[in-house]
């Protein structure tokens, strides 16, 4: 009877051991450093006029570099109608800061499944030579194995010139009425 149990007690012991090392390997998998940020956006401002418009105020600043060939657009639930016009900047430079404001009214639709929101998307050059600096960087990308495949990575697109995009979207409820 003793050496049934401690055969049980083994077979439980690998079983464990064996779904042990599985989990380990599979988050080792999951592991992947991500390239540095390069623009930050954020709406400062929000709130409905007199006249029912929404008005926006977001900042644009870069985080990395020196960013070039901004294009600055939007969309909108269908409720919505941005009334501000595509926009574009010819740089911007680290620790600059850029507002932009928009405009938007109500279409008299109904909004959406999520609700009634406003993105605002851009498109841009990153500064390539700073985002292989920061990605060259031992001490805040550690594994040596996903650094280099995060500077292949940022070397490709350099090659390529390829433009990055970032977008944030803004809950119409989330405004304020102008007092």
């Amino acid at each position: 009877m003793k050496t049934q149990s401690s055969g049980l007690f083994l077979i439980i012991l690998l079983l464990t051991m064996v779904v042990a090392t599985m989990s380990a390997r599979a988050a080792g998998n999951q592991f992947s450093y991500q390239l540095p940020a390069n623009l930050s956006l954020l709406i400062s401002d929000s709130h409905f006029d007199s006249n029912g418009k929404l008005q926006l105020s977001v900042i644009l600043q870069s985080t990395l570099g020196n960013l070039s060939d901004l294009e600055i657009y939007f969309d909108s639930s269908k409720d919505l109608k941005v009334l501000t016009n595509l926009r574009t900047l010819k740089n911007l430079k680290p620790g600059s800061v850029r507002k932009i404001r928009i405009l938007a009214s109500k279409t008299g639709q109904q909004p959406d499944e999520i609700g009634s929101w406003v993105k605002v998307g851009v498109k841009y050059l990153p500064d390539y030579d700073a985002i292989v600096a920061m990605a060259s960087d031992a001490e805040k990308y550690p594994d040596q194995f996903e650094r280099q495949k995060l500077l292949e990575l940022a070397q490709s697109n350099a090659q390529k010139e390829a433009r990055y995009s970032d977008a944030i979207r803004f809950f119409a409820d989330q405004a304020g009425s102008k007092k």
